[in-house]
C-alpha cells in the first residue's frame, strides 16, 4: 500500500494539524528552510511531514522527513509487514524521486516503473545498508544509507516515537545534526494549522531556492538508464 508518487505533483488536500514532534537539521545549518510536502489522508493528521533544507548559492541539500512510528505502522503495514522495509522505501522512494532531471527530459517507456521497483527490491534488504552516524538532539545514533544516481537515503530508528529519514543530493549523509524544531516560522510555515499541498506549492513557487534540483538536470545518471528497459528485437 503506497501512497506517493513519481515526478509528478502531489494532489491538492488538506490535512489536519500535525500533532507529533517535527525534526529538521539543526541550527549549525545554514540555508534556505521549508515545508517539503506531508503524506496523509485529507482532513486528518499526516503520518509523514518532510522538511527541505538547501546550501545558501548550492544545489545540495537535504529532505528530512518526520514519521511518528505508531501512525505510521498502523498505516503502512495493517497486516504486520516489518515497518523498517516501508521506512526505508520512503527513503529510497525519495531519492529516486529527487535524482530524476528535467520533466522536459524524456521518460523512456518502462522506467518510472522500473525505478520503484528498485527502491522497493532496494528497501527490504535494508540490513545490509551501511551504517553512518548522526545526531539526534546531541546524542550519536546510527543511520542506514543507500545511494543511487548522486543522491542517498538514510534513516534512523534511534527515537522512541518516531523514524527518521533523510535524501540528499550534494551533501554527504554522514554526521548529520538534527533536532526538534521549536519555531515553524523558521521553515516559513504555521504548524499549528492545517496543511495543504496546494499553499505549500504556492509558497515554494515564491522562493526559487526552495527546492532541491537534481544531481543531473539535463540528462539521466547512468544508475538510471541501467534501468532503462531494453527495446524489443524486431
Amino acid at each position: 500500500m503506497h501512497y506517493r508518487r513519481v515526478d509528478s505533483n502531489a494532489v491538492p488536500q488538506t490535512s489536519s494539524v500535525v500533532d507529533f514532534q517535527v525534526y529538521g537539521l539543526d541550527e549549525s545549518f545554514h540555508g534556505a528552510r521549508w515545508v517539503d510536502f506531508f503524506e496523509g489522508l485529507p482532513g486528518t493528521p499526516p503520518w509523514a511531514l518532510w522538511l527541505g533544507h538547501r546550501r545558501p548559492d548550492s544545489d545540495s541539500g537535504v529532505r528530512v522527513g518526520t514519521l511518528p512510528k505508531a501512525r505510521y505502522e498502523a498505516v503502512m503495514c495493517p497486516n504486520g509487514k516489518d515497518p523498517l522495509v516501508e521506512v526505508a522505501f520512503s527513503g529510497a522512494f525519495g531519492a529516486i524521486n529527487v535524482t530524476l532531471p528535467d520533466g522536459s527530459v524524456t521518460r523512456p517507456d518502462g522506467l518510472i516503473p522500473a525505478l520503484v521497483e528498485h527502491a522497493e527490491k532496494e528497501a527490504r534488504r535494508y540490513a545490509e545498508w551501511p551504517i553512518v552516524w548522526w545526531r539526534i538532539e546531541g546524542a550519536q545514533v546510527r543511520a542506514r544509507v543507500w545511494r543511487f544516481a548522486g543522491g542517498w537515503a538514510a534513516f534512523s530508528t534511534a527515537l522512541d516515537d518516531a523514524y527518521l529519514v533523510a535524501v540528499g543530493v550534494g551533501m554527504e549523509p554522514a554526521d548529520l545534526a538534527m533536532e526538534p524544531v521549536r519555531d515553524a516560522a523558521v521553515y516559513h510555515a504555521d504548524l499549528s494549522l492545517p496543511l495543504n499541498f496546494a499553499e505549500l506549492g504556492r509558497q515554494k513557487s515564491s522562493r526559487p531556492e526552495a527546492w532541491l534540483p537534481p544531481p543531473r538536470r539535463d540528462a539521466f545518471h547512468p544508475d538510471q538508464l541501467a534501468f532503462v528497459p531494453d527495446e524489443p528485437e524486431a
